[in-house]
């Protein structure tokens, strides 16, 4: 039996490939986070967002988002009791500064077998259409695994600029989320985000869950059990931060992204089959 969800939302999920919005956390916690990434960007002299992978590792407030009971109930329903957070991204997409998400799919860089993930989006600030809110295109998650150019466009928030080129977005939808509410989506569904038209940043943070028994494609990585156990062992832990920028945590999680980004680490679109 589902904690949360109905069978309706189950079937719409297995169909298109996405639910939302969710009641998340707090949106007093979603501010605060804000200003905890505000609070980072003049201390460091860069955003959060540039943090590739693993983000949330790197303050306490949002590791204990990454575990929330009411994002982890609906992640059970969709994935099954035994739950990892592979990794995490801050999305801070400044007021007309023409920075957007091209389309593409989550599962050509995470490495992983089964594609089982679910990307849960967690706003911390409103997230609509004006503002450059994430947007799907429903059901692309049951075809193709499409192959992706690296742009290394600068206005590209993504972090090889990665692009399905020439597809048909014109049944997309707009995922609109209040600040502290959240969305699902499967990791091949195919989506993106326009740019910010408003005055205003627009911020959120995507979480990346998949259940114990999926592996890795690209070596042994860690990564955060953050409900129930495993019975397969095939990550090693991610550590837990004890406070916000843990010098140990942050270093780790540096070394992660370099890896991210690191050419010689073969991805799901570089592969030469790029079809089910």
């Amino acid at each position: 039996m589902p904690k949360v969800l109905s069978e309706e939302q189950l079937a719409f999920y297995r169909d298109k490939g996405y639910l939302a919005p969710f009641d998340g956390v707090d949106p007093a916690d979603a501010a605060a986070m804000c200003e905890d990434l505000h609070a980072f960007e003049r201390d460091e002299g860069m955003r959060a967002s540039e943090i590739v992978v693993k983000g949330h590792l790197c303050f306490r407030r949002s590791y204990e988002f990454s575990c929330h009971p009411k994002v982890l109930d609906v992640v059970e329903d969709l994935i099954g009791p035994n739950i990892y957070a592979l990794s995490s991204r801050f999305w801070m997409k400044p007021g007309q500064d023409g920075s957007f998400v091209s389309w593409h799919q989550d599962s050509a860089y995470f490495g992983l077998e089964p594609n089982e993930l679910v990307t849960v989006w967690l706003a911390l600030t409103d997230s609509t259409p004006e503002n450059g809110c994430v947007r799907v295109i429903p059901g692309t998650h049951q075809g193709e695994i499409y192959s992706h150019v690296e742009t290394y466009d600068d206005k590209n928030l993504l972090a090889r600029g990665q692009s399905i080129e020439d597809i048909d977005h014109s049944d997309a939808v707009d995922l609109v989320l209040k600040a502290g509410q959240f969305s699902c989506h499967h990791e091949r569904i195919v989506h993106g985000s326009d740019v910010n038209d408003t005055d205003r940043m627009r911020i959120g943070v995507g979480i990346f869950y998949f259940p114990a028994h999926v592996s890795s494609t690209i070596g042994r990585r860690p990564a955060s059990l953050v409900r129930g156990v495993d019975d397969y062992g095939h990550w090693d832990a991610d550590p837990v931060p004890a406070s916000d920028r843990d010098a140990e945590v942050y270093s780790h999680v540096k070394a992660a992204g370099e890896r991210y980004v690191d050419p010689q680490y073969a991805q799901e679109a570089a592969r030469e089959d790029t079809t089910l």
